[in-house]
């Protein structure tokens, strides 16, 4: 009997150990996975706002090469955009490399300008107004008559895009990613445009167009 009694003592004494472990390991890895989740809730970077303000259009022409079936395209244009970092965001942004150029049917019409190297705080507001241009750009056979025919039709539907990189810097530390923004630049140039004449047939557009953010 006292064989059997010391045996009923020790598993039973064996099942509150091993009770008490178990809680307390499930105690630890609750109290870790939620302090993680937290603090990635709490410096998870928010994405930046950018709006497309305005468009100034010098020069904008498309001309047949000899051959009748090379198109060039000869453009300039100023775009005015402003980048803010929201409130919420704990982080502050570094942006660098961060290239501009116009598209037109999903294809590139001019040669790609780079933006100085900013940093904003939360809640830290910057305007760049960059010349993109393009000289004597070759483009595909049928972007040169569909061009146009949109600035005869007195609408432009075109593109503002910028890639480059972004960082984010909580305190000492810091993360990156490769940000792509799309902004609709649709303009009106026919006679009934809002746009503000400025020298030698140029026009300011205003825009004030959101951007799509892709990090």
């Amino acid at each position: 009997m006292c064989a059997k009694c010391k045996c009923r003592r020790f598993w039973g004494l064996c099942r509150r150990r091993i009770l008490i472990v178990t809680i307390a390991i499930t105690i630890t890895v609750t109290i870790t996975v939620s302090a993680t989740l937290t603090a990635r809730e709490i410096l998870r970077p928010r994405k930046p706002r950018l709006t497309l303000q305005d468009i100034t259009i010098p020069t904008l022409n498309v001309s047949l090469a000899s051959d009748n079936q090379t198109y060039f395209l000869n453009a300039t244009f100023q775009v005015t955009i402003s980048s803010r970092n929201p409130h919420g965001n704990p982080r502050s942004i570094l942006y660098h490399d961060l290239r501009v150029h116009m598209s037109y049917h999903d294809q590139q019409i001019t040669a790609a300008t780079l933006l100085p190297q900013t940093s904003q705080g939360r809640g830290g507001v910057d305007v760049w107004s960059p010349l993109v241009s393009g000289v004597s750009m070759p483009i595909a056979p049928e972007i040169g008559p569909a061009l146009n025919q949109d600035k005869s039709n007195g609408f432009l539907k075109m593109k503002v895009k910028l890639q480059g990189q972004v960082r984010w810097r909580p305190g000492i530390f810091t993360s990156g990613s490769f940000i792509s923004v799309d902004c609709p630049a649709y303009i009106n140039t026919g006679s009934g445009n809002k746009g503000v004449p400025l020298w030698l047939g140029t026009v300011k557009y205003q825009l004030m167009q959101s951007c799509s953010v892709s990090l």
